[in-house]
């Protein structure tokens, strides 16, 4: 029982496994449930129980190639009746346990789990803990969290490889070529010891230490090499020493003749400052004089541009004032086209209403006429009824006298109508009819003529309007053609505007152009003639060593540095105060440096620093390195333009980062700025001569101001010493005057042709303002004429329905002509239906007639004269009637149009009196506006006049200003003469102290004798005196330089021994340093060394020592020994398993039996388990070499082991498995195994009964097994 502090401790075990479909297992197979001690598998041969072990291994991880197979898929079950299966799977139960008493042991609460793995037919693999998808990392890091040792596999021994740990070599040979890397007796131990983990770190320290060593005896070689040199070194250094001090003897000598030209430079510069201050006043005096008539020429350009800016501000407002008019033109045209066009729609309202008087007035009298002759008419009818009655009477006598004559007629005429009194009587209704209908006809064809002829009217009225549209249409027509041509000619107009004021732009631009050009030139002319005067003053010096070069004398000299290269004038002052070298000579070689100082000195044409570029070609890196000056600043270096490489490396040496910016304010951020932290942008020069050194003082400035040291252009100088050349200057002076006075000329022509210009354009400005007001009058007149046509058009609609008859005159026109129809049928029918009485009334009437003779026809033709005369006075009463009331009607309309047409007369004629008041008001308006237009064409054309004025007064003032400023300029040449040697002056004596000072300085490191001094005597010498002084002080130098010559010392010795000698002490700490580290690595490499040796020999010993125990005990006496090959290092030949069979001598385990190797790896495998154990154990038939005897002492010990662990072992031995706690056997039927478990004790004599098999029964199926059948 495991026991942890007193108190029994958790252990793991397997409870069962499940095999789904697994190689030989068909189906679902339940192996176990397995005993918590020893359980065995049993079976025949192929009935597949090593695949028990295969199952375990493919859910531990293992691969198909581990497993004999090839592919995941070739593990799924294939056999006859189950084939084509698409996936195994293996499920192992674990739990946790506490062991008691026996057989007993108790679960740990919520400690089982499963782990489970599938194979498809895919190849595919998946992992599963507890039914929930988990890698195969996830995986075996539980299983070796619960105990199991899956890296060395210390639970599993399968079939055979009992044998292969007796076969083991002491030591693995390593990888190689021929060489067996499988691992030997060593390594198997060490990896189960666990100190092979240190072996990768030892083998790099190893490495290391190796390294090191190497490095270490490099070093030692190299400082006995320096040593070596250092020896050799030592005598040339001495005679070196030597020749320093006849140098240091030399460098007195020339201290003393530099102090010596220092006296002779600063007698001759105060002579040159006392004639600088005699011209510096003159100077003075004209530049105040040239202030003077500066401030008038500035007096006068204010009052010019005063005068200009008030004739362009007179042109503004007359411009506006202009286009004021302009406007109020436009309203006048616009007011005038609306009143002719109200006038003319008044008219034609006026005249419309006086038709429509007129025609009422007819109206009028005619109903008057037609009422008064109406009853006329109506008593006329009643009279001559009178006159009928009488007349009928004196006819009625006239036929009683006939009565018997006219009475056979009456007679026959009733006869043939069947009644002749009949006819008379019946044929008066029918005449009195007829003549109603008549008189009816009449008056219908009088009122329906009446309306036809209002129509015709109407029409005729229409026609008018139509005339007036199609004229009205062509006048807007007309016009619009007139306003195309306008909008044509001022589009034009206004590209030829365009296009010259484009020209006018350009033309000033071209000005502006021409005056910069001009204002350069005429700076550049300046510049060139204090340029020239200064190239002929130059010192006496350069001029020398010029000709020098020139006549080949001396051709390494380039030049004076200021003459070798050009910059913008704006730098002038700047360059002129940042670069006291711009006055130093530039030679090639040092020899051409010693040639012109004795070329010099035997002219006695005065002194000269010369800057030897041999000795500066270490600069070119630097100047050729990439550099971002800080912002608002440039190098003054990147500024200077040369024509090649060399004097581009002297301006380097001569100005290297020094910085320009434009005021003092960006000079201090920089240079306490950035300047503080890079150390390059500390030295910083203002645009007007302020300075700030590396060491941040500052220098510069005031009113007189450092210039003209360096040649300035936008080119560099054409070739080494132009600048010196006064000739070539005198020529570009005389080029740049003939291009001044060039440009002056297109000036002068450029301002002609922008005054031709501005004439154009304002001939054009004229042009296009009438276009503009011509434009606006013919579109209102357009507009005028397309109204009119929009109100004829309006009138249309109405007077064609005038023409068309009203629907109430339609009615009554169909209800006459209907009438009229029905009248007039009515009479046909009623002359038809009384022909034949009128015939035959006729007949008889005539025979009648006959019968009464002349007096009776005269009564009879008074009494139808009578009646016809009635008739008609009654029909033209009623025709009266009717005209009457259709004339009313008409009236009444006419009356209504009447209300309306005044309302519009008196409407136009208030917009009509309206539009003259405002004609009347714009007219009062425009006419003052055109009074101001005349007032400031006035007020323009005297202030051009004065722009003119003051324009004139400008330029002569101007040319006054020039002439004075030639005179300064002439002025500042002779001064700059003056400046140019007292610079040279003052610059030579600045390299002699400094030369004095280099000298001292370079003295010391000879000797410590302090330098030489002048004496009163030589401080008092002058003139001629002074200078043979000088001459025998530098004699005497040339006579030590001669002296040094033939001495030929090397004088590097003394550097190269002083380098050899640090060289020497820097080997040393070097040597020191690596020592120190390969100390430290070797301590490292030592301790892991030891460490691993000490925990192997620890693991080793107790190994070792259980080892004997465990054979003695398995052998009953025999002995078993593990041996170090190499005692005092374990690691590097191996170890040898030496084992004494009982009663037999020491062998080496490779030459035992069979059996004998079979006890003694066991033997060694149960030592380990005793070393580090694991929770169960498997093994497949590890007693299948043993015999009956020692397969019963593996078996008893195995009992024995299994009380704290779980022990799982396939084994066909009865000796072996008859001691298992539980059996799960293994058989096979139709090509598929099968298992059944069973409990041995059961069936033992004296067993368990059957009340303890049904609590086993119940205990597995708690435990999740299926039931579990139970055979003898």
């Amino acid at each position: 029982m495991a026991e942890h502090g007193g108190e029994p401790r958790p252990r793991l075990m397997i409870r069962q496994m499940v095999l789904e479909n697994f190689k030989s297992y068909a189906g679902t197979q339940y192996v176990g449930p397995f005993h918590k001690n020893f359980s065995a598998v049993v079976g025949p041969n192929g009935s597949g129980k090593s695949n028990v072990i295969d199952a375990m291994l493919f859910v531990f991880g293992r691969r198909a190639k581990q497993l004999r197979f090839n592919k995941v898929s070739e593990l799924i079950h294939n056999s006859t009746n189950h084939r084509a299966l698409e996936r195994a799977c293996v499920t192992v139960h674990f739990q946790e346990i506490i062991d008691r008493e026996g057989a007993d042991f108790e679960a740990v609460p919520g400690s089982d789990f499963t782990v489970a793995r599938t194979a498809t037919r895919a190849n595919t693999s998946d992992y599963y803990v507890n039914g929930k998808k988990q890698s195969v990392k996830e995986v075996t890091a539980l299983l070796k969290e619960k105990g199991i040792d899956l890296d060395n596999n210390r639970f599993l021994i399968l079939q055979g490889e009992v044998e292969q740990i007796s076969l083991m070599r002491p030591k693995s040979e390593g990888e190689g070529p021929g060489r067996d890397s499988s691992p030997g007796l060593l390594e198997y131990l060490e990896d189960i010891i666990g100190t092979d983990k240190l072996v990768p770190r030892i083998e790099e320290e190893g490495k290391k230490l190796e390294e090191m060593n190497e490095k270490r005896a490099s070093m030692i070689g190299k400082l006995k090499s320096v040593e070596k040199e250092v020896e050799g070194l030592a005598a040339k250094k001495e005679v070196a020493e030597a020749y320093l001090s006849k140098q240091a003897e030399r460098i007195n000598s020339q201290i003393t003749g530099n102090k010596l030209r220092l006296l002779k430079t600063q007698k001759e510069l105060a002579e040159v400052e006392s004639k600088a201050e005699e011209f510096e006043a003159r100077l003075e005096h004209e530049s105040g004089k040239l202030g003077s008539y500066g401030d008038e020429l500035a007096a006068v350009e204010k009052a010019h541009a005063d005068a200009d800016a008030a004739c362009a501000s007179l042109q503004r407002d007359l411009d506006a004032a202009q286009a004021q008019f302009k406007q109020f033109e436009l309203k006048d045209t616009k007011v005038r086209t609306d009143l002719k066009h109200l006038k003319a729609k008044l008219k034609k309202a006026a005249a419309k209403k006086e038709a429509d008087g007129s025609e009422a007035n007819t109206l009028e009298a005619d109903i008057a006429r037609w009422g008064e002759e109406v009853p006329a008419a109506e008593a006329m009818a009643g009279q001559l009824a009178a006159e009928l009655t009488e007349a009928e009477s004196k006819l009625e006598g006239l036929l009683e006298g006939i009565k018997g004559e006219v009475e056979a007629h009456h007679l026959a005429l009733a006869k043939a109508r069947g009644g002749g009194g009949r006819v008379r009587k019946e044929l008066a209704p029918w005449e009195a009819q007829m003549s109603e209908v008549q008189g009816r006809i009449d008056v219908a064809t009088s009122e329906r003529d009446m309306l036809l002829r209002r129509s015709e009217d109407a029409k005729e009225r229409l026609e008018a309007a139509r005339a007036q549209l199609e004229a009205a249409k062509k006048a807007a027509a007309d016009k619009g053609k007139e306003i195309a041509a306008i909008e044509k000619e001022m589009a034009q107009s206004r590209e030829a505007a365009l296009k010259m004021a484009a020209q006018l732009e350009e033309g000033a631009a071209q000005e502006a152009e021409l005056e910069g050009r001009l204002r350069g030139l005429r700076q550049r002319v300046a510049a060139l003639k204090a340029e020239s005067a200064g190239a002929k003053s130059a010192s006496a010096a350069v001029q020398v060593l010029m000709e020098a070069k020139r006549s080949g004398e001396i051709p390494g000299v380039y030049g004076r540095l200021g003459d070798l290269g050009a910059i913008d004038a704006r730098y002038d002052v700047a360059v002129s105060t940042a670069c006291p070298a711009l006055d130093y000579i530039v030679v090639e070689t040092t020899s051409d440096a010693q040639r012109c100082v004795e070329l010099l000195r035997r002219r006695q044409a005065g002194v000269a620093t010369c800057l030897i570029l041999e000795k500066q070609r270490h600069l070119a890196a630097a100047m050729n390195g990439r550099a971002t000056p800080p912002g608002g600043s440039q190098r003054l270096f990147d500024l200077v333009r040369t024509k090649d490489a060399n004097t581009r490396l002297a301006f380097w040496y001569a100005l290297r980062n020094t910085l320009v910016v434009e005021s003092m304010e960006a000079a201090s951020s920089i240079a306490y700025g950035a300047g503080r932290k890079d150390s390059r942008w500390a030295r910083v020069v203002t645009m007007d001569g302020q300075l700030i050194a590396e060491s941040g003082t500052m220098s510069g400035g005031g009113a007189r101001q450092t210039r003209g040291r360096m040649r300035l252009g936008a080119a560099a100088p054409g070739g080494a010493g132009a600048a010196a050349d006064a000739k070539a200057l005198e020529k570009e002076l005389a080029a740049a005057e003939r291009e001044a006075a060039q440009v002056e000329g297109a000036l002068r022509a450029a301002r002609e042709a922008r005054d031709g210009a501005e004439r154009s354009a304002r001939t054009l400005e004229k042009r296009l303002g009438e276009l503009e007001l011509a434009a606006p009058k013919a579109a209102q007149v357009a507009a005028a004429k397309r109204q009119e046509a929009e109100d004829v058009q309006a009138r249309l609609a109405e007077l064609e329905a005038a023409t068309k008859v009203s629907s109430d005159d339609a009615a009554r026109l169909k209800e006459l002509s209907a009438a009229l129809a029905g009248e007039t049928s009515g009479m046909a029918k009623l002359r038809a239906s009384c022909s034949g009485l009128q015939k035959k009334a006729a007949e008889v009437q005539a025979k009648i007639d006959g019968a009464g003779g002349e007096p009776l026809r005269r009564a009879r033709d008074r009494v139808a004269k009578l009646s016809s005369k009635i008739a008609e006075c009654e029909a033209a009463a009623a025709k009266m009637r009717a005209q009457s009331k259709a004339a009313g009607k008409q009236l009444e309309k006419l009356r209504k149009d009447s209300v309306k047409q005044d309302a519009e007369v008196s409407k136009l004629e208030g917009d009509i009196a309206t539009s003259m008041d405002a004609l009347k008001q714009l007219e009062t308006d425009a006419m003052d506006v055109m009074t101001r237009v005349e007032e400031l064409q006035s007020a323009r054309e005297a202030a051009a006049a004065a722009v003119e004025e003051s324009r004139r007064r400008r330029d002569d003032k101007q040319r006054e200003v020039g002439v004075i400023r030639g005179v300064q300029v002439e002025l500042e040449a002779a001064l700059e003469k003056l400046r140019a040697a007292r610079r040279e002056a003052g610059a030579g004596a600045k390299q002699l102290e400094k030369a004095v000072k280099g000298d001292e300085a370079k003295l010391k490191e000879y000797t410590d004798a302090p330098p030489a001094e002048l004496s009163e005597a030589q401080r008092a010498l002058s003139g001629a005196a002074l200078q043979d002084a000088v001459d025998a002080a530098f004699f005497a130098v040339t006579v030590l330089d001669e002296q040094l010559r033939s001495m030929n010392p090397d004088l590097a010795a003394i550097e190269a021994y002083r380098a050899r000698e640090g060289d020497l002490r820097s080997k040393q700490e070097e040597l020191a340093a690596a020592t120190a580290e390969r100390d430290a690595v070797r301590g490292e490499y030592d301790s892991l060394r030891k460490a691993r040796l000490d925990g192997f020999m620890a693991g080793f010993n107790s190994i070792s020592l259980r080892l004997k125990e465990m054979y003695q005990m398995i052998t009953l006496g025999g002995d078993a020994e593990l041996e170090l090959v190499d005692t005092l290092d374990p690691f590097s030949e191996g170890i040898v398993f030496s084992v004494r069979p009982p009663k037999k001598s020491w062998k080496h385990i490779a030459n035992l039996s069979g059996g004998e190797k079979t006890l003694s790896s066991l033997a060694l495998v149960f030592a380990l388990h005793h070393y580090k154990p694991t929770p169960l154990y498997v093994m497949d038939e590890i007693d299948a070499a043993l015999d009956f005897k020692n397969v019963s002492i593996v078996g008893h010990y195995i009992k024995e082991r299994t009380r704290d662990a779980q022990f799982v072992i396939i084994s066909l031995r009865n000796n072996m498995f008859e001691l298992a706690d539980r059996l799960v056997g293994i058989y096979k039927t139709d090509n598929a195994t099968k298992t059944v478990t069973i409990n041995p004790g059961e069936f033992v004599v004296g067993g368990a009964g059957d009340d303890e098999r049904r609590e086993a029964d119940q205990g597995a199926a708690r435990d999740g097994a299926r039931p579990i059948p139970m055979r003898a």
